[in-house]
């Protein structure tokens, strides 16, 4: 579960937190797609910090899902 979910969601997160303007122009090239462009709808929308939030999420949430098995491992019932 580690290696097919925890780690790509541990990446995806490495990357909105450290590229988030590249992030956000895929989230803007996705809208574009869907004729829905987030900076048409809202311009002055502060897409760094929420892509670095974003990422935070889901960086936490990749090493959460590969660290929990582990620790419950230590533990028998």
């Amino acid at each position: 579960m580690c290696l097919i979910i925890g780690v790509p969601l541990t990446l995806l997160g490495f990357f909105h937190l450290f590229l988030p303007k590249a992030a956000w122009s895929v989230y803007r090239g996705w809208g574009r797609l869907w004729a829905s462009d987030p900076e048409k709808i809202n311009p002055d929308y502060n897409s760094g910090t929420a892509m670095r939030v974003v990422g935070l999420a889901l960086g936490m949430g990749g090493i959460v899902i590969c660290f929990i098995p582990k620790v419950v491992s230590y533990f028998p019932s």
